[in-house]
C-alpha cells in the first residue's frame, strides 16, 4: 500500500468525500493544477463503496483509504471504531502530511488519529460556517473537539472568515492563527460559451425554455425545499421555465417526491452525478442557492464564472461576491418575494460573457489557489 516515491515527492493524504460537492470539487481541481509536480495524493474516506468522484480522484495516482463506517448503526460504536481503525489506516498510508477537509469540529478527531499513527503534520480546513440543529450531547462533542484544534493541527485553513469564526476557538481567532484559502476553480473551464450553451440545450431539448438552475447535494443545508417553493411561484408566473437540478444524496427521493406533490414534475430536470457542470451551466438562464448555511459555495463561484445572475441566501459570505453582482435574499422572505425578484431581474440587460470576462484571473482562480497550497505543503515537508 506505499507509494514508491523519490526524496522529492511529498506525500499527502486528505480526508475528503469523493462524491459531488463543494470539498470534493476543490480537491479535484487541486489534482490537476498540481499534477506532475512531485505531490502525492491520496483520499481517506468513510463509506466502503465507489463514489461519484472516486474515478476521477485516482486517475492522478494517489490511492483510496477507506474506514468503512456504514458497517455500524450505533453512534458511540461507530465514533469509538472511526478512532482505532483511522489510526490503523493512516499508519499504511505513510503520509507526509494529511489535509483534513473538515464540515464540523469534530473532524479535528482524524487529526488526533493521525498523529497517533506517526503522521507528522496536520492540516485542519475548515469548510462550513454553521451547525446543524443538535442536542445537547452532540454540542457539548462538537465543543470539546473545537478545543482540541490548537493541540492538534499545526496548521488552520478556512475557505472564508466565516468559515474561520465558526470552527475555531477564540485562542485560534484572537491571535489570527489562520489563514484564509479560497475555494479555487478553473475559470476559463466555466467561461461563457454561446455554441457549448446551444449545443447542450438542443441536446435537453431546453431551447424554449428559461431555466433555473441549482448545484448541490440533496442535504438538508442547501434548502430544496424552499428552493422549490421560490420554483413554483417562479412556475406559476413563467410557465416556461424549468428547474435543473445537478447532485445527489440521501434526501433526493424526498425532493422528488415533494415536487411531484406540488404539481412541478415535468418541470423539474433531477440530473443527479455528473463530471460536465461547467457545461450545464451553459443551459441555466440564472443560478440559485438559498442554503441554511455555506463555508464559501464553489457553485457560487462556477456561476459567476459562467455569468450567470446568481441569487443566494444572506446567510452566506460576502466574500464568495467576485463580480459584485450577485444578489442576497433573506431566508425569512417569502418564496413569492424571491420568485418576483428574479423575474423582475429578467428585463435588465445582462451581458454574459462581459460578466464571465470579470472573474478571470481572480483570487479563486485555482492557479494561484494552488500556489498557495503547493507553497504551504513545501514549507512543512521541510520541518
Amino acid at each position: 500500500m506505499t507509494h514508491e516515491t523519490d526524496e522529492k515527492t511529498v506525500h499527502v493524504i486528505h480526508m475528503v468525500p469523493l462524491r459531488m460537492g463543494g470539498i470534493t470539487s476543490l480537491f479535484l481541481n487541486l489534482c490537476e493544477e498540481m499534477k506532475d509536480e512531485g505531490f502525492v495524493f491520496d483520499c481517506l474516506t468513510f463509506r466502503d463503496r465507489e463514489e461519484p468522484n472516486e474515478r476521477n480522484a485516482l486517475r492522478y495516482g494517489g490511492k483510496k483509504y477507506v474506514v468503512p463506517m456504514d458497517r455500524y448503526q450505533n453512534a458511540a460504536v461507530r465514533g469509538v471504531y472511526k478512532f482505532f481503525k483511522t489510526i490503523s489506516v493512516l499508519k499504511r498510508s505513510q503520509a507526509d502530511i494529511i489535509h483534513i477537509h473538515a464540515s464540523f469540529p469534530y473532524d479535528i478527531l482524524v487529526g488526533v488519529s493521525a498523529k497517533l499513527a506517526g503522521i507528522r503534520h496536520v492540516i485542519f480546513h475548515s469548510h462550513n460556517s454553521s451547525l446543524p440543529p443538535y442536542g445537547r450531547v452532540k454540542r457539548a462533542v462538537m465543543t470539546v473537539s473545537r478545543n482540541l484544534i490548537p493541540l492538534v493541527s499545526d496548521q488552520n485553513l478556512a475557505c472564508s472568515e466565516l468559515a474561520a469564526d465558526y470552527m475555531f476557538p477564540r485562542s485560534i481567532l484572537r491571535q489570527g492563527r489562520y489563514q484564509v484559502l479560497n475555494n479555487g476553480i478553473p475559470m476559463q473551464k466555466y467561461a461563457f460559451s454561446p455554441s457549448i450553451r446551444q449545443e447542450y440545450r438542443e441536446k435537453m431539448a431546453l431551447e424554449d425554455k428559461w431555466v433555473v438552475g441549482h448545484v448541490g447535494r440533496f442535504t438538508a443545508q442547501k434548502n430544496h425545499g424552499f428552493l422549490l417553493q421560490i420554483f413554483a411561484e417562479i412556475h406559476q408566473k413563467e410557465p416556461n421555465a424549468v428547474l435543473l437540478l445537478l447532485g445527489t444524496g440521501e434526501l433526493a427521493e424526498q425532493v422528488c417526491s415533494q415536487a411531484a406533490a406540488m404539481g412541478l414534475e415535468s418541470s423539474v430536470i433531477f440530473y443527479g452525478a455528473t463530471d460536465q457542470v461547467p457545461e450545464l451551466m451553459q443551459v441555466m438562464d440564472c443560478f440559485l442557492l438559498p442554503s441554511l448555511y455555506e463555508g464559501l459555495p464553489i457553485s457560487a463561484l462556477e456561476a459567476q464564472a459562467a455569468g450567470l445572475p446568481v441569487y443566494l441566501s444572506d446567510t452566506i459570505t460576502r466574500e464568495v461576491n467576485i463580480n459584485g453582482d450577485l444578489q442576497y435574499l433573506p431566508l425569512s422572505a417569502p418564496p413569492e418575494e424571491w420568485a418576483d425578484t428574479i423575474l423582475a431581474e429578467r428585463s435588465v440587460p445582462w451581458d454574459r460573457a462581459a460578466k464571465s470576462a470579470l472573474c478571470q484571473g481572480s483570487k479563486f482562480d485555482i492557479s494561484r489557489v494552488a500556489e498557495q497550497v503547493r507553497d504551504l505543503y513545501m514549507r512543512m515537508a521541510e520541518r
